[in-house]
C-alpha cells in the first residue's frame, strides 16, 4: 500500500509577491511544515504518493500551457520560481485542480493525460484537433480549452489595456 499524501492549491507569498502552489506533502498541518509562507488554501485532496505526483504533473503542466498561451492573447503573466502569477483569477485555478483531481477518479485518465501532451506540443489553440473527437473525450477536451481560455475574462494587466466605457 502506497503512502497518503495532500495535493493542495494554495496561495502564497515570497519578497512581497504573491502566487499560486499546487503540490503535495504527508503533513496534515501545511502551514506550518513548508519553508515557504503560504497564506491561504483553496483545495486539498488525499490522494496516494504516485497519484498525487501524476495528478500535480498534469495541473502545473495546464497552468504552464496557460501561462505560455497568455503571450498570444498579449496578457502579461509574471514568472515565477516558486509558483504561478497570482493574477491567474482563482476561479480559472480552482476549476484546473477540479478537473484534474476529478478525472484521475475515472477511466479516461490516460486519453486526458495524452490530450493534455498533445496540446503542450502544438503550442496554439487550434479547434481542428477537436473534431475527431468524441463522447468524454470531447467534452474534456471542451473544458479544457475554456480554462485554458483567458479572453473570457477581463483582466486588468492585458498588455496595451484602454480604459474602455462600461456602456
Amino acid at each position: 500500500m502506497t503512502k497518503s499524501v495532500n495535493l493542495y492549491l494554495a496561495s502564497g507569498l515570497n519578497d512581497d509577491k504573491s502566487f499560486w502552489i499546487v503540490n503535495f506533502t504527508e503533513e496534515d498541518d501545511i502551514l506550518n511544515s513548508l519553508s515557504i509562507e503560504l497564506l491561504e488554501f483553496y483545495r486539498k485532496e488525499l490522494f496516494g504518493i504516485e497519484a498525487a505526483s501524476e495528478v500535480k504533473e498534469a495541473i502545473n503542466s495546464t497552468l504552464d500551457i496557460l501561462a505560455f498561451d497568455s503571450k498570444f492573447d498579449r496578457y502579461k503573466l509574471d514568472n515565477y520560481i516558486t509558483g504561478y502569477s497570482s493574477e491567474i483569477p482563482i476561479n480559472i485555478i480552482e476549476d484546473i485542480f477540479d478537473l484534474w483531481t476529478y478525472t484521475y477518479n475515472n477511466n479516461n485518465w490516460k486519453k486526458c493525460i495524452g490530450l493534455l501532451k498533445f496540446r503542450k506540443k502544438i503550442k496554439t489553440k487550434n479547434d481542428y484537433i477537436n473534431l475527431g473527437l468524441k463522447g468524454d473525450t470531447y467534452e474534456f477536451a471542451m473544458k479544457l480549452n475554456d480554462l485554458l481560455s483567458l479572453t473570457s475574462v477581463n483582466l486588468s494587466f492585458r498588455i496595451g489595456n484602454n480604459n474602455e466605457l462600461m456602456w
